[in-house]
């Protein structure tokens, strides 16, 4: 208790032959009321029997941290310790990015006024845009002509995906061709995404097809944000691409927040020793990512028409070549703007 060194302590008592249970409660409310007069935290690890069971009982009655496992002690000092320092350094300072909310707004509507309650993959780009978010050149065609006029202003290879409010599966439906080098391939890849959806749903409503830069390869993360109904605005970042769901390398926070805890929530991640580079590669651009996180949290704060958002992946390059937001998932909310 004395010794400036010794921050908190663990006590631990295992039950033996020679061990005095009758006076065990006492002996511990005793040494529990000297160290929070000291200001020390002081958890107890009691081992035993039935006498130790009643003991701990008694004890947590009386709001004592003592425990039956030392598991359960050294957890209950390890939570002690991060709320320490979540208070230490915790600030109240926000930041900010601006959003076009008035643009956002009105893609929102038409998607209501169309019966939806999800962006199509070019409006969610819109929506990108207009928070400033870097994404893929994109262009839709709803001619074969345009499908190769904008290939070739976009520049080889290209990605061509189908857009239509009736498939949302676009990979099953055959509506997706990728990596296409040159206008042969564009052709034959815009004949066969309509034939493939029109086969897989004949109803369908095809308004065009998305034809997109091929996205150079990098560091796939993934950033969502949601309108939670009991912890309002909050927003996820983590390892993404095809191993989000198998990983589940993902870090959560409370909107809003400022440019240091969002960094704090990217070094989180079991992956971040990817992003500082490893084998000889270099560092990636964590500065855009920290950019891209305030700017979507942004978004699901000041648009209220937006229930979720998920990118994935943004493709992190290499520091000062920035990122960029290749797949683009946004829903709905019933929320009226002002609520």
């Amino acid at each position: 208790m004395k010794n400036d060194n010794i921050h908190s302590v663990i006590a631990l008592y295992c039950e033996t032959a020679v061990f005095d249970s009758e006076n065990l409660a006492s002996l511990v409310s005793e040494n529990d009321q000297k160290y929070k007069t000291q200001k020390k935290p002081l958890a107890f690890s009691v081992f035993g029997g039935e006498k130790a069971e009643n003991c701990i009982g008694h004890l947590r009655k009386n709001s004592v941290a003592v425990y039956g496992d030392v598991y359960e002690a050294v957890s209950c000092l390890g939570a002690t310790y991060a709320y320490y320092h979540y208070l230490k350094e915790r600030s109240d300072v926000v930041d900010d990015a601006e959003v076009d909310v008035a643009s956002v707004d009105a893609i929102l509507e038409k998607a209501r006024q169309d019966g939806r309650s999800f962006l199509l993959a070019n409006e969610g780009q819109a929506v990108m845009k207009a928070a400033g978010i870097q994404i893929p050149q994109s262009r839709i065609a709803r001619s074969l002509d345009e499908a190769v006029r904008w290939s070739e202003a976009i520049g080889y290879p290209v990605v061509m995906k189908v857009v239509s409010r009736d498939i949302l599966h676009k990979s099953d439906a055959g509506g997706v061709a990728l990596d296409l080098s040159n206008k042969n391939e564009v052709i034959d890849a815009y004949q066969a995404i309509l034939r493939n959806c029109r086969a897989y749903k004949a109803d369908a409503v095809i308004e065009g097809v998305e034809v997109d830069e091929m996205v150079q390869s990098g560091t796939e993360t993934i950033i969502g944000a949601r309108r939670d109904k009991t912890f309002g605005p909050i927003i996820m970042f983590g390892l993404g691409g095809i191993y989000v769901e198998v990983m589940k390398d993902v870090t959560f926070r409370a909107l809003p927040l400022n440019r240091k805890e969002i960094m704090s929530m990217v070094k989180e991640i079991r992956a971040y020793p990817l992003l500082l580079g490893v084998r000889g590669e270099e560092k990636k651009d964590v500065d855009r990512i920290v950019d891209t996180i305030l700017k979507v949290g942004a978004i699901v704060q000041k648009c209220h028409g937006i229930s979720d958002i998920e990118i994935n992946p943004l493709v992190v390059y290499e520091q000062g070549q920035g990122v960029k937001a290749v797949d683009v998932r946004i829903l709905l909310s019933n929320v009226k703007k002002g609520a």
